[in-house]
């Protein structure tokens, strides 16, 4: 009798413990699929990014720092108002847009190119040796040319991006270079530079 009172004692004992295992487990997993879901969401908002959109986003840096460097260059070589207005703007503008595809880039685990390219190198060395109107004229078709471009960039990247956070650059920087491509049509005009823009692709 002892024994089967311990026995049967022992039973209780352990089927009383079952539910305790069987609730703490489902919860064990679903804490790891909650971590896995949260993992993978980061990796496709941050590292699941594209060759293209790669390429794009180490452009749009590239062309933030060349229209810096060309817009400081024509603050000091030019005596044109009309030119050094739309060269300060131009500093104020895409010194933002370069902090903004900057951190871009670091949100997406991307290093950010920390020079121009060798053509815009090589377009900032032609506009050096130039001056006066020559300068504005130069400078001036160049904006244009650069501006149409990007906003033609921007325009297939809105449509092409699927990171949100690139969709989401792209929609804040293509009003502003589009606001650039009107006033680098409207310099042009100004600076007797319409003609050659137009004709100097």
């Amino acid at each position: 009798m002892k024994i089967r009172t311990i026995l049967a004692a022992g039973a209780f004992a352990a089927a009383m413990c079952m539910p305790a295992v069987s609730q703490d487990q489902p919860q064990a997993t679903s804490s790891g699929r909650q971590a896995a879901s949260q993992s993978g969401s980061m990796n496709n908002n941050g590292g699941a990014v594209s060759e293209m959109e790669k390429t794009f986003v180490s452009k749009a840096a590239q062309g933030d720092r060349a229209e810096v460097q060309l817009a400081q260059m024509a603050l000091q070589k030019s005596n044109n108002s009309d030119v050094k207005q739309f060269a300060q703007k131009m500093i104020d503008d895409h010194s933002h847009n370069q902090q903004q595809v900057d951190s871009l880039a670091g949100q997406l685990s991307l290093t950010a190119p920390g020079d121009v390219s060798p053509e815009q190198k090589q377009e900032a060395d032609r506009l050096q040796s130039m001056s006066g109107s020559q300068f504005d004229q130069a400078y001036a078709r160049l904006m244009l040319q650069d501006h149409r471009k990007d906003v033609n960039e921007f325009k297939r990247e809105q449509q092409m991006a699927k990171n949100s956070q690139i969709k989401q650059y792209v929609d804040q920087t293509l009003p502003v270079l589009q606001q650039h491509l009107q006033m680098a049509q409207q310099l042009n005009a100004k600076v007797g530079a319409g003609h050659g823009a137009s004709s100097s692709q």
